[in-house]
């Protein structure tokens, strides 16, 4: 059977091995970091160029207020017409950098200081951050995301930060490992493959797929699919 292979480099620099079949196909990959140290934390997302651009038009409405330059890379800082939300975004030669905050834009100052505190190394296959030694930051989560045409989203925990997601039950099997599915928050009644959480578990590691609400493709195209993930690391 035809299938898609992705190679991706986490922010950890630890690399995964997706395979999938062949449709729907992979139309976006995000990484997801938050680094933390003593009583500071930070959240940090990570996609292609034109990211920070879908973000203020897709995600909230945030015009652009300020461009600045951070060690030889732009930073563009958008902020949403209430002002109740502000986004930096830090452009790489593959990927983009973004941070969110609460509230107006930040002085240009602490934009510096921030990405200033990053050691950034861009390359197609991803991004790869490092807190400078000096901070004492380390990370606390990463995941990365895939969004596949039609039919949902697979979050994948790094291997550092997979630990008890799996759950201790034996689950179904698939073509490559377990599955198990559990409802998704807030849904009373669960009777739709929409409302469920599936977990996947491998060997070496952890998936959650959640299917999107697309009648045009079927439940058992969707949980044909299900069955054909196989996903592993390795370290970077």
């Amino acid at each position: 059977m035809p299938v898609q292979n992705l190679e991706l480099v986490a922010p950890s620099a630890a690399v995964v091995n997706v395979e999938l079949a062949e449709f729907p196909r992979v139309t976006s990959v995000a990484a997801h970091v938050r680094f933390a140290g003593g009583a500071y934390g930070r959240g940090f997302q990570i996609g292609p160029r034109g990211y920070h651009d879908f973000a203020c038009t897709y995600m909230v409405a945030a015009n652009p207020v300020d461009r600045l330059v951070v060690h030889g890379r732009e930073v563009i800082v958008s902020e949403s017409l209430d002002k109740h939300t502000s986004i930096a975004t830090l452009i790489g030669d593959y990927h983009e950098l973004m941070t969110v905050f609460g509230g107006p834009a930040p002085r240009r100052e602490k934009l510096v200081e921030l990405f200033s505190t990053l050691e950034i190394t861009d390359q197609v296959r991803g991004m790869v951050l490092r807190p400078k030694r000096e901070t004492l930051l380390g990370a606390m989560s990463e995941h990365i995301s895939l969004f596949a045409d039609g039919l949902g989203s697979v979050s994948i925990p790094g291997p550092a930060h997979a630990f008890g997601q799996q759950p201790r039950h034996q689950g179904a099997r698939t073509n490559f490992g377990e599955v198990w599915r559990s409802p998704l928050p807030g849904v009373a009644k669960a009777s739709r493959l929409t409302d469920y959480t599936y977990t996947l578990g491998f060997p070496s590691a952890v998936a959650e797929v959640v299917f999107a609400d697309d009648a045009k493709v079927a439940d058992a195209e969707k949980l044909g699919w299900l069955e054909q993930v196989n996903i592993s690391w390795a370290a970077g």
